[in-house]
């Protein structure tokens, strides 16, 4: 089982969310407790940010890394597919 920790920045863009997305993203963000990288929508990054992983969920991107030693998933970035890799 692992522990989800999400950045002040990303809680912040959460909080602007419609109720409904917003508790789509925590829906999803549960479910990485129990195994992250097995959801369909989790794809590995390349390039700079080899070692992050996205989830996708529709325009939205939730860009993460693991711990695996501490069993802690690290929530970085929540933002519009556009504006989330920069």
């Amino acid at each position: 089982m692992f522990k989800i920790v999400v950045h002040k920045r990303a809680v912040k863009y959460l909080d602007k969310l419609p109720s409904h997305r917003k508790n789509k993203i925590k829906e999803l963000l549960n479910g990485l407790c129990d195994n992250p990288v097995q959801l369909e929508a989790v794809k590995p990054m390349l390039g700079e940010w080899k070692g992050y992983y996205r989830l996708k969920i529709g325009n939205i991107r939730v860009i993460f890394w693991i711990d695996q030693v501490e069993k802690i998933v690290y929530v970085d970035h929540v933002g519009s597919r556009g504006d989330v890799y920069k």
